[in-house]
């Protein structure tokens, strides 16, 4: 009974290979380490959907970085919550760290740290919001007034994004979120930073700075663990998208 109780509070096998060696083994984790750029990139989706806004990513979403993500959030690995929001923050301070507005409002007003939401089918799967935990890890490390904002909600139920390409994923989320009617007040005039977990298209990152933004945010970055390859054309010396 103790050996179970260890083994659901700190799992004894890996989430890839599933051999004993921690929620990582050395070799799963430098099979990641290969996915990670020498220094967070802006992620330009080609084609890029309308509003989306600059975005930097640490990685490549690809390979053991993506299966990490998918343990993470479909296969019950919540203890790589602390590992991911390592990967995440790089990605977030590059997103601040690029724009002048982000900076002050992190050391004025503060800047609102806003994760994608999860779709209504999927939180009833996964029973909670896995980006949540991620986010708060890496949000932790920009000092300032950073506050984590669940500020976003879904209006209505979307397809599968998994079979679409860019132009129907971009239809598929057009219009589906929204800004909780109780935090307006908190995003009119903000400097919000949205985050997801991989960029693909850019779709997602486009519809929540297009609801930010309709409730009045006056800035919206982004920041994300990873994007696809064909989807990272920016050289990491450029200065990056613009916002």
């Amino acid at each position: 009974m103790l050996s179970d109780l260890v083994d659901l509070v700190l799992p004894a096998t890996c989430a890839l290979c599933h051999r004993p060696g921690g929620a990582l083994c050395a070799g799963c984790r430098a099979d990641v380490t290969a996915c990670l750029h020498p220094s967070p990139r802006p992620a330009v989706p080609s084609p890029p959907p309308p509003g989306m806004p600059s975005c930097w990513v640490t990685g490549e979403a690809s390979g053991a970085l993506r299966a990490v993500v998918t343990a993470y959030k479909d296969e019950d690995r919540r203890d790589l919550a602390p590992q991911l929001g390592r990967w995440l923050a790089p990605a977030l301070r590059a997103a601040v760290g690029q724009d002048g507005s982000a900076r002050r409002a992190l050391h004025g007003r503060g800047l609102l740290v806003v994760p994608v939401p999860g779709s209504p089918r999927a939180r009833r799967r996964r029973g909670d919001v896995p980006l949540l935990a991620v986010v708060s890890e890496a949000a932790g490390g920009l000092g300032g007034r950073a506050v984590v904002a669940t500020v976003l909600a879904s209006t209505r139920v979307t397809r599968d994004q998994s079979g679409l390409d860019a132009r129907a994923r971009a239809a598929n989320l057009h219009g589906a979120m929204t800004v909780r009617e109780r935090q307006e007040r908190a995003v009119s005039g903000a400097v919000c930073v949205v985050v997801d977990d991989l960029v693909t298209t850019g779709a997602t990152l486009a519809e929540a700075a297009r609801a930010l933004h309709a409730a009045g945010a006056a800035q919206v970055l982004g920041a994300a663990i990873g994007a696809t390859r064909r989807r990272v054309l920016v050289p990491a010396n450029s200065p990056g998208p613009a916002g």
